[in-house]
């Protein structure tokens, strides 16, 4: 049972006395979980109750919530392979590969490296910016590392500004009070902080802001607490399809940005992350007609696929939770074919198990299996390739450029990239080209569109 089903800890015996289940015992097993001090399984858990509708309520409870709940109430017979049957019917229904929201915790894989540069990076309070294409993970890095810093004595702040509006319109006040808020949220229990905060809270302009939130930071730093502030999808600061972000007239996101920098500068206790697409916001020497605050002062981390070992480690590790096991030439052909970016990979591992049988004891993943689900899978992926590159185009003209000689001209490819080494180096950090020798290819995302 082990091995078919993936189990490697103690698995949660819930058992509930009463006719009529409700959620708030779903929830109470949850939660016994989370106070166990050994180690079981974090995301199964058998669950008994004389209530009829046991398993539809349990089925409903458990979809979308990282936790599988199994009725044994259903089994009707003492025969010890209805309870096989009922892991298979359950635990082989299971698609973990498939994820559409950012991962963390125990769904969080490989990444150490960047992990622990940024980490390094707030330890240090050096600003850095994380950036990398499309659905390559960087909102997974994020909240894996506010996961792994956060603690009563440092406050992570995740604030995603895809919500904002868009330049030509003014980001700013809105973003301000997105984060007045956040942080009266986060420190709203705090008797100590009730004169401060109410002056954020008044605050009506980039320097009432800075003032503020100066104020706010030395009352922390008197009993020891930092805050950590990461702003995600950063792009939308910057659209260089709609304003011209290096003269345009956009002068506000330059003094926020300063004014964030002053803070860094000015307590000890306080730094900021970015990340995003393009890392224009932190390379450009100017910023909407301002110098840029971030240039030659921020560092700049590019998000890169996985290399082959980060990649097993997930489709070993994911499918034996799922009851799997995948053959080594399996691991070699799910990279091949996707070069280790991590939605595709992803993508393909999910094709692959659905196309497993669910009425055997246990499953195996070989390399026929993947190769026989390639082709429609590329299909399906098209557009979302078509859009990685879309954004490369929006945010990196010149590198787009590069692209199409690549595609279209490989032999003068090389000569013209030398003129460009800035352009040439965000297409090797994206993971779009790689060095052969003193030439250059097209990765395999590339060689998907």
């Amino acid at each position: 049972m082990e091995a078919a089903f993936g189990l490697t800890r103690e698995v949660l015996f819930f058992y509930s006395p009463y006719p009529d289940l409700q959620i708030r015992e779903f929830e109470a097993a949850k939660n016994a979980i989370k106070m166990l001090r050994r180690a079981v399984t974090p995301d199964v858990i058998f669950i008994w109750s004389p209530d009829p509708r046991s398993r539809q309520k349990l089925d409903d409870w458990s979809q979308g919530g990282g936790l599988l709940a199994i009725p044994l109430a259903s089994i009707q017979s003492n025969d010890p392979v209805a309870l096989i049957s009922l892991l298979r019917d359950y635990i082989y229904a299971r698609d973990l590969f498939y994820e559409s929201t950012p991962v963390r915790g125990d769904r969080f894989f490989g990444r150490r490296q960047i992990l622990q540069s940024l980490r390094d990076d707030v330890q240090s309070q050096r600003v850095a910016g994380l950036f990398g294409l499309r659905k390559a993970g960087k909102t997974s890095v994020l909240s894996q590392l506010s996961e792994v810093i956060s603690s009563p004595a440092r406050v992570v702040i995740l604030r995603d500004l895809e919500s904002l509006p868009s330049p030509p319109i003014d980001p700013i006040p809105s973003l301000l009070k997105d984060l007045v808020a956040d942080i009266k949220d986060r420190f709203l229990a705090q008797p100590h902080l009730e004169t401060e905060l109410q002056q954020l809270a008044n605050s009506t302009d980039i320097s009432d802001f800075r003032r503020a939130m100066q104020s706010v930071l030395r009352a922390l730093a008197a009993r020891e607490v930092s805050i950590v502030l990461m702003l995600d999808e950063i792009e939308y600061l910057t659209p260089s399809d709609r304003i011209d972000i290096y003269e345009g007239d956009m002068t506000s996101v330059a003094q926020f940005l300063g004014a964030l920098r002053s803070l860094v500068q000015e307590n000890p206790n306080f730094t900021f992350l970015l990340s995003g697409l393009t890392s224009a916001i932190t390379e450009g020497g100017r910023l909407y007609g301002r110098p840029n605050p971030l240039f030659s002062w921020s560092k700049s981390h590019f998000l890169t696929p996985f290399d082959r070992s980060e990649a097993d480690e997930l489709a070993t590790s994911i499918s034996s939770r799922m009851g799997i096991d995948v053959e080594e030439g399996a691991l070699e052909a799910l990279y091949e074919a996707t070069g280790g970016h991590a939605f595709l990979y992803r993508s393909l591992a999910s094709a692959v198990v659905q196309s497993l049988p669910v009425d055997v004891f246990q499953r195996h993943v070989t390399r026929a299996d993947v190769l026989r689900t390639v082709t429609q899978w590329k299909r399906s992926v098209s557009g979302n390739i078509e859009e990685m590159l879309n954004h490369v185009r929006r945010y990196y003209p010149n590198e787009s450029v590069l692209l199409e000689v690549l595609t279209q001209e490989p032999a003068s490819f090389t000569e013209l990239a030398n003129e460009y080494p800035a352009a040439l180096q965000h297409l090797l950090s994206l993971g779009l080209v790689r060095a052969d020798g003193h030439d250059y290819e097209a990765t395999t995302i590339l060689s998907l569109l």
